[in-house]
């Protein structure tokens, strides 16, 4: 497959693999690579989550506020 990469892209890149002494195809590999494996991992949580709404297993906002407030005020000199 081959990509034409915006200037400013293909120049971090290049910046990249010299950093990393590694050829720029092998880098742009394996960042395809963790993208893909990332965005797998995203749409399975966003899947459980989604049967976790379904199953009424929610949070009202009222509690999360009143959570975030408690911790704001242990975390306060």
């Amino acid at each position: 497959m081959a990509t034409i990469p915006k200037p400013e892209t293909e120049e971090k890149l290049n910046q990249l693999a010299s950093r990393m002494h590694r050829p720029k195809d092998e880098v742009l590999d394996e960042a395809v690579d963790q993208l893909l494996a990332y965005n797998e991992w995203l749409t399975g949580k966003v899947k459980e989550s989604l049967a976790a709404v379904e199953r009424g297993e929610v949070v009202s906002d009222e509690d999360v506020l009143a959570w975030i407030e408690k911790r704001e005020q242990r975390e306060r000199p």
